[in-house]
């Protein structure tokens, strides 16, 4: 035998023959040892050649007869007991699935509730933005006192005379949406979305370019500002991540423009509600007329504090200016304030007040889940007391039946962490696919590393939470005895009774939250818009550079309609300035006088938004006509300019009265204007539908030709037309006219109810998860008890009780339990559904249908969740029971 051969083959094997004659008993012992120890003398003498093939298959061979399958597994492991424990756990649990399956349940959705939640959280609110010191990064909007709607678009003057006026902030910056017209080689014309950028906000964010720099100061100035700079994820998308693009030029509304930086990745500002992350910014600079636009609010404004200024000062020194501003300018600012809002509760959007609610939910949520395994668990061990009761006369101490106890819950845990982990991913994909606008990344939520880490912790602690209570009690001495003789007295079962009355409670308030939300969001989608949505295209264009002039725009957007009228399957084309769910609306508001009637006294509302029309804008959205007439062919250009008022307008203006004939005053743009009313339209909302419509004038595009317009396009029910074949017909009268925006008019109308559905989705299933454990808690409960009863319905039977008597006392146990917890949950959600206000609608936080309809529910599934512990308690013998001592 080869010199390699001694060490690799048989001293292992001299080793296995040693270890294993300390473990064997002493009678095996010395008959194994004497038998390998010859074997191995043996074959040591005859020092055969082997190969190393050779002195493997020794080794194996030698190992296998050495020992059997149970040794090997034994050796194995740290703990022998474990496995046995393991194995033991396992065949009890595939002797009873519908147990196995509902403790799993009731684990992997307190598990899963947690871990979607935290992820949320730890995505929105926890995890830190790519930014340094972003707790100092604020936005501020404009706030309406009189409308009650929440925060707005600032108006330049009032943004101007911010970032002029305020020291609370180390660097302030306004912020102006954007689009730029790009067209790659063989490609079709698309819009990049944009942000124009006054100088200071590279300086807000704090953060160097990626590549190359950002904007000088020289480039804040006319005829010096072109230049851009890309987001990361244009720079990837459009770019493929090319670095040579920075110093090149790229044609931008068909002008040259030189590509100076490139952006961070990872960082995503949102800056403007409802509208898509900028692909670039471009440098701004202050137009003379723009100090003067107070009535209409477009830009955004944001801001880096200084180091001794807290959002709480900055926020007072901002009141102050809004009533400074509101009495320079009353008209327009008498009813308009500053909000100032943390970059990170921006970003956050909806979620900041349902998220604190939700992630206390999920914690309550896993504690009655962990609860609730504990008492199935308890429920279970009863039905095992003579197990225990043999394994302990037969020599098993209480720590061992405590480590077999555990092991099972471990089981249980690791399974319910498994399909709590794959409930959480859903939770998340489910998320990701209603895309709440309002809501940054929340279409991109990870299960990272530290997710699963929670996951993996939130497990061991349901298991060690869900088995110890069930494990020390049932591992005591005569735990039989004790469980007979005491568990089913009324103070043995508090503590599971109101366990039991919190989760119907929990579940109550969840539920009534829940369908408070579904009725305000019945109510909303009812509400009327003012226009049929069905069937209706829109396509957004700005059209302003290659249609330099009015008569140019004329021709343009008249050629265009008349195109989009030719499509067959098109009932009616039409153009409009401000499109009323528009995620880019042309909102332009000022005051008007009417000729005749003294002006409008200081701190009086005479503001009024401004609309242009063209082609048959009005049949296409099916606005109906209440008086007088619609704009047409006759209003054209070098006539006396007309103009159409809503009726909320007519009702401001001229309440009572009839509006047709008046004469009216308007600017527009900076123009003053003089038109006449010629009719009266219905009122159309604008922005979401639980807001009011707003008092609108409409002009005619032939005699204001303007350059951003949206075409609208009502096409005959079933008639195949497509926003491509649309596309098309313009591009036939422009090839090189982008679209910024195209979509159907029911999605523009659903997409602003996104964020109420998600907070529907979110507390609808946290209803249902905590209503899912209120109901596995009451069967539970109950079957742990009538398991301990199992004598006392024996002898009641035996005496003579019927078996509905029974049925009856077990279900009047049950729903005493449901009863309080019903009283408490009821007391719970009259106080805590208040914080929901903000988010109903046509619907009071105490309405009394909701709180009916939960109660109902709960009701029924109490009813069922008793209804099997109470058959089951049926099974008692008589003679059985009568005969135990």
């Amino acid at each position: 035998m080869t010199g390699r051969a001694d060490p690799v083959a048989l001293r292992l094997c001299l080793a296995i023959v040693r270890l294993g004659a300390r473990i064997v008993p002493a009678p095996q012992r010395e008959v194994w040892t004497r038998e390998w120890d010859a074997e191995l003398r043996h074959r040591w003498s005859q020092r055969v050649r082997m190969s190393r093939a050779g002195e493997l298959r020794l080794v194996r061979r030698t190992f296998g007869s050495l020992v059997d399958a149970a040794w090997i597994r034994r050796q194995l492991t740290l703990d022998a007991d474990a496995v046995h424990d393991l194995v033991h756990g396992v065949r009890l649990l595939g002797k009873t699935p519908g147990f196995t399956a509902v403790t799993l349940f009731v684990l992997a959705t307190g598990i899963g509730a947690a871990t979607a939640i935290a992820s949320l959280a730890d995505a929105l609110l926890v995890r830190p933005l790519p930014l340094p010191g972003a707790d100092r990064v604020m936005t501020i909007w404009e706030r309406n006192t009189a409308t009650g709607i929440g925060r707005e678009d600032v108006a330049p003057g009032n943004a101007i005379d911010w970032v002029g006026r305020t020291r609370s902030f180390s660097a302030i910056a306004a912020v102006e949406p954007w689009s730029l017209d790009y067209t790659a080689p063989g490609g079709d014309p698309e819009v990049l979305y944009a942000a124009r950028v006054t100088a200071g906000f590279f300086d807000v964010l704090g953060l160097p370019m990626l590549h190359g720099r950002s904007f000088a100061p020289a480039e804040f100035t006319r005829g010096n500002d072109k230049v851009v700079v890309l987001s990361h994820a244009l720079f990837i998308r459009r770019f493929a991540g090319d670095t040579s693009i920075v110093g090149r030029a790229i044609e931008l509304d068909h002008q040259p423009v030189t590509v100076v930086g490139i952006m961070r990745p990872g960082l995503e500002l949102r800056l403007f509600e409802g509208r898509r992350e900028p692909g670039l910014y471009a440098p701004k600079y202050y137009e003379d007329f723009e100090s003067r636009v107070r009535a209409s609010g477009y830009w955004n404004v944001i801001a880096r504090l200084r180091e001794d200024v807290t959002p709480a000062s900055a926020a007072q020194e901002l009141s102050v200016l809004s009533s400074q501003l509101a009495r320079d300018f009353p008209r327009t600012n008498r009813t308009i304030e500053a909000e100032v809002v943390p970059l990170r509760d921006h970003l956050a959007g909806s979620l900041r007040r349902l998220l604190p609610l939700l992630l206390g939910a999920s914690a309550l949520l896993l504690l009655v889940a962990c609860a609730n395994a504990a008492n199935l668990l308890l429920a279970r061990g009863v039905t095992r007391a003579r197990e225990f009761a043999v394994r302990q006369a037969l020599g098993a101490g209480r720590g061992r039946l405590i480590r077999q106890m555990l092991t099972e819950s471990l089981m249980f845990a690791a399974g319910g962490g498994a399909l709590g982990l794959l409930l959480a991913a859903a939770a998340l994909r489910a998320i990701a696919g209603l895309r709440p606008l309002d809501v940054a990344g929340a279409d991109r939520i990870p299960l990272d590393a530290r997710v699963l880490a929670v996951t993996i912790g939130v497990s061991a602690l349901a298991a060690v939470a869900a088995g110890l209570v069930p494990a020390l009690q049932l591992s005591r001495p005569r735990a039989s005895a004790v469980l007979r003789e005491g568990a089913s007295t009324p103070r043995a079962r508090r503590a599971p009774n109101a366990l039991v009355v919190v989760e119907v409670s929990l579940a109550l308030l969840l539920a009534v939250g829940a369908g408070l939300l579904i009725r305000s969001l019945r109510e909303i989608q009812r509400v009327d818009p003012g226009f049929a949505r069905g069937q209706v295209f829109s396509l957004q264009v700005f059209a302003w550079d290659r249609n330099d002039t009015p008569a140019k725009r004329s021709a343009f957007f008249t050629a265009s309609v008349e195109s989009l009228r030719a499509q067959p399957g098109v009932i009616a084309a039409g153009a409009v300035s401000a499109m009323p769910f528009s995620g880019a609306n042309i909102n332009v508001r000022s005051a008007m006088a009417v000729d005749g009637r003294p002006p409008a006294a200081a701190g009086e509302d005479a503001l009024i938004y401004t609309t242009i029309v063209a082609g048959d804008y009005f049949p296409a959205m099916r606005i109906p006509l209440v008086g007088g007439r619609l704009l047409d062919a006759r209003d054209r250009d070098g006539s006396r300019l007309a103009a159409v008022v809503s009726r909320s307008a007519a009702r401001k203006f001229w309440p009572g009265a009839d509006p047709i004939g008046a004469k009216v005053s308007i600017r527009f743009n900076g123009r003053p204007l003089a038109a006449e009313v010629v009719g009266v339209v219905g009122d159309a909302r604008h922005e979401a539908l639980d807001r009011a419509a707003r008092p609108e004038l409409f002009l005619a595009h032939a005699q204001m030709p303007f350059g951003s317009m949206t075409f609208v396009v009502r096409c005959q029910p079933g008639a195949a037309v497509t926003l491509r074949d649309l596309q098309r017909r313009i591009w036939a009268i422009d090839p090189q006219q982008a679209f910024y925006e195209t979509a159907t008019i029911e999605s523009m109308v659903s997409r602003t109810l996104v964020g109420r559905q998600f907070s529907v989705f979110l507390l609808t299933a946290f209803g249902v998860a905590a209503l899912v454990l209120a109901s596995a808690g009451l069967y539970g409960v109950l079957s742990f008890s009538t398991s301990q009863r199992t004598r006392e319905f024996g002898v009641r039977l035996a005496l003579g009780a019927r078996p509905r008597d029974i049925v009856s006392m077990v279900l009047r146990e049950g729903l005493r339990l449901a009863a309080a917890g019903i009283l408490v949950g009821v007391i719970a959600a009259a106080w805590l559904t208040r914080l929901l206000a903000g988010l109903l609608f046509g619907v009071t936080p105490t309405d009394l249908p909701t709180f009916v309809t939960v109660i109902a529910a709960i009701v029924t599934v109490s009813l069922v969740s008793c209804y099997v512990p109470a058959r089951r308690a049926l099974r008692a013998d008589p003679i059985a029971a009568v005969r135990t001592p």
